[in-house]
């Protein structure tokens, strides 16, 4: 059965690579850990630290702002949160018990800033305002901002509340807006995007800032998987075996398991390649692959002549993370009509770590246009996160599914669609083997 690999996120994470929401938090710490030389090369390249006014642990702190400025301001809001937490016992964890602790003191500031109608009433008429311009609220709380510390522990439990499962839609979206807002890379690149196409010589420069480090993390994160992949189980192991028809769609930007390279598409580029923008050339230089430590990558760096004001612009050859998806050289172009051509050509589209996100919904209308009459299998540990996302995607019926078990695996399935509800390296042998079979119903 001539078969489609899509590859996502999630297949690197058991080899220490990180899902998109963790990215923030990783280049800020690399910036300031083992890439900090790469990180003050790529500036210097780019003019000074002067001239590339960025910092990752700014722009994160930043984005904490919008949870507790809703807390403590916007009372409905707050009520899903609360609802939400009390349906947990506190006691089932030290890390609920703490959030619920958090978001209760939460709820105590903002009872206490609202005036009763009288009290407001009367504030007003003391300073000499109308009753109709009687204002509810003693403080405004504007830019308000959680610690880290507490920051990232709210990320994580809403995170977990999140994949747990027995939310309402209404929850869901709420709980989803704040992991997004305290974790959102993609804010970030569309934003730097913005002023990078618009020709903000300051833009410019932090988005290549920020996007030759995203590039340099990747690579050295890439050089550490490579070196443990024989000792860690992962699912490149099971791709080995691969069919003569057998094809891979890869989002992810490393070059890891061996791969055939003559059926293997990068979607979304690799971090070994690097595009001249003036030229329009696409460049794969042996100092780059032959690189062996993040020294000798910053090395090169440091040899590139960039120019921003004779628009003598070098980019790493990937398109990043963010919804606007920018076409950076024309190859990109050539893949992704190559990726729609396997895609409506396969008999089997096998999902792995790939969550359906909205930012790849280009990638998704392809998958989506290609998927009718054929058989999907999604693998994702968030079995309810996949089904939501690809049963609207493809205007399925999730009703339709049957829940069976698959070699120990509770598995969702109907004639045409399987979810297998567990991590991408815990897939087995006997497990992959009936998938590329196709399953009975």
């Amino acid at each position: 059965m001539k078969t489609v690999y899509v590859l996502g996120a999630g297949v690197d994470l058991a080899l220490g690579l990180p899902l998109a929401d963790g990215l923030l938090r990783e280049l800020d710490a690399f910036s300031k850990g083992d890439g900090r030389n790469l990180s003050y090369t790529i500036k210097n390249k780019l003019g000074g630290p002067r001239r590339v006014p960025f910092s990752f642990e700014k722009f994160v702190a930043n984005q904490g702002e919008s949870f507790p400025e809703r807390m403590l301001t916007d009372s409905h809001m707050a009520a899903i949160i609360e609802g939400a937490l009390e349906r947990i016992d506190p006691d089932s964890s030290e890390s609920i018990k703490a959030i619920s602790e958090m978001v209760a003191r939460m709820s105590t500031i903002r009872n206490a800033n609202e005036f009763d109608e009288l009290t407001a009433e009367a504030v007003a008429s003391l300073a000499r305002e109308s009753s109709n311009m009687a204002d509810h609220y003693m403080y405004r709380f504007r830019g308000v901002t959680l610690n880290p510390t507490p920051r990232d522990a709210v990320v994580k439990v809403f995170r977990d509340i999140q994949t747990g499962g027995g939310l309402s839609d209404e929850e869901k979206k709420v709980f989803d807006a704040f992991v997004s807002a305290m974790t959102n890379v993609e804010e970030l690149l569309a934003e730097l995007f913005g002023g990078f196409y618009a020709g903000d010589p300051v833009q410019i420069r932090k988005f290549l800032y920020v996007s030759w480090l995203l590039w340099g993390y990747m690579w050295w994160k890439s050089q550490i998987a490579r070196s443990n992949i024989d000792d860690i189980d992962n699912f490149y192991r099971r791709l080995t075996s691969l069919g003569v028809d057998d094809s891979i769609i890869t989002f992810n930007y490393t070059a890891l398991g061996n791969l055939p390279v003559d059926r293997t598409l990068a979607f979304h580029g690799d971090c070994f390649s690097y595009i001249r923008r003036d030229r329009g050339e696409l460049i794969t230089d042996e100092r780059v692959t032959n690189a062996e430590n993040l020294e000798q990558l910053s090395s090169f760096i440091d040899t590139l002549e960039m120019d921003i004001e004779k628009q003598q612009i070098f980019l790493p050859a990937i398109v990043p993370p963010s919804a606007m998806k920018p076409v950076i050289h024309r190859s990109f172009v050539t893949r992704w009509a190559e990726a729609d051509k396997l895609l409506r050509e396969s008999e089997l589209l096998v999902a792995v770590g790939y969550a359906f996100n909205p930012i790849d919904s280009h990638f998704n209308d392809l998958f989506r246009s290609s998927a009718d009459g054929k058989k999907v299998a999604v693998i994702n540990p968030d079995s309810n996160g996949s089904i939501d996302a690809v049963c609207g995607l493809l205007g399925r019926d999730r009703s339709a599914l049957t829940t069976v078990e698959m070699y120990g695996v509770q598995v969702h399935r109907s004639d045409q669609l399987l979810f297998v509800p567990v991590k991408s390296e815990d897939v087995t042998e006997d497990m992959l083997s009936t998938i590329r079979g196709g399953w009975s119903h």
